[in-house]
């Protein structure tokens, strides 16, 4: 018995280990600029509608950030958005109730600044995303462009990673295509 233990336990440990790995290419593979950390609305503990309203979060913000391009630059062709991860966890506090982290890059300059970020996701992004609490935290913070950030938000993206829940949303996130 304690061997199948002591095997789950090994697993566990080398595919956290992994996971770490991979979100620190993740975020090495694109221009890390904001990590933004909000929460839902009170109940939010289904996995799949949870994926659902961050689809549509995405979908919006999207919007949003297409409104907001220079629209001076004529004729540059497709509009290249922020590339975005998401990483998802459940409270500590045994509510099993979802917040998540979302790393984005660089916003097009009328929405780049800390307090355009506050404003959107503190009044713009509530109104438009039913999921998202009116109420509870939202912290947001610029990312330092240096290794030993990088390090560290590898390490805390991925602490709740389990044989259970993986943090890393790969259906709403823009990872970066697989090399052969």
């Amino acid at each position: 018995m304690k061997s199948i233990q002591q095997e789950d336990r090994q697993q566990a440990q080398r595919l956290k280990r992994n996971i770490k790995r991979l979100i620190h290419d993740e975020i090495h593979s694109i221009s890390p600029w904001w990590l933004i950390s909000f929460h839902y609305r009170d109940n939010h503990s289904k996995e799949d509608e949870l994926l659902q309203d961050v689809a549509d979060l995405k979908r919006k913000l999207h919007r949003i950030i297409f409104q907001s391009r220079d629209k001076t630059i004529k004729g540059a062709g497709e509009y290249p958005y922020p590339r975005m991860l998401f990483f998802h966890e459940t409270s500590h506090q045994g509510t099993g109730q979802f917040h998540t982290h979302l790393i984005t890059e660089k916003m097009p300059q009328s929405l780049n600044t800390q307090a355009e970020m506050e404003t959107l996701f503190h009044k713009r992004l509530p109104h438009k995303v039913k999921a998202l609490s009116k109420w509870k935290s939202i912290d947001i913070q610029r990312v330092n462009p240096d290794e030993p950030d990088y390090r560290r938000i590898s390490s805390y993206l991925g602490k709740q990673t389990s044989l259970e829940l993986i943090a890393l949303d790969p259906f709403n996130s823009d990872l970066s295509p697989r090399k052969q």
